[in-house]
């Protein structure tokens, strides 16, 4: 995921670099003040720091519980039930 942020970050500085020697303007940036990959690197390190706060919460407590078919006593005959 980091690689894909870098990789968009890159891309938005040599489109900036492109846009300025050719003297071009970026409509979406033009209107909304945000170009599509300044949207995209938003959007990604939000994702990122998301992720970090999923990773960073303690493991739900998971209750297990057997059966004498191993959880599958639906799918077998009356004997593991």
């Amino acid at each position: 995921m980091l690689d894909y942020l870098h990789q968009l970050m890159a891309d938005r500085e040599a489109e900036d670099m492109r846009k300025t020697e050719t003297g071009q303007i970026d409509p979406m940036r033009a209107t909304t003040g945000q170009s599509a990959l300044d949207v995209a690197v938003a959007q990604t390190k939000e994702i990122i720091r998301s992720l970090d706060r999923v990773l960073d919460q303690e493991p739900p407590e998971v209750i297990t519980f057997r059966t004498s078919c191993n959880g599958l006593s639906r799918l077998k005959d009356n004997r593991c039930a």
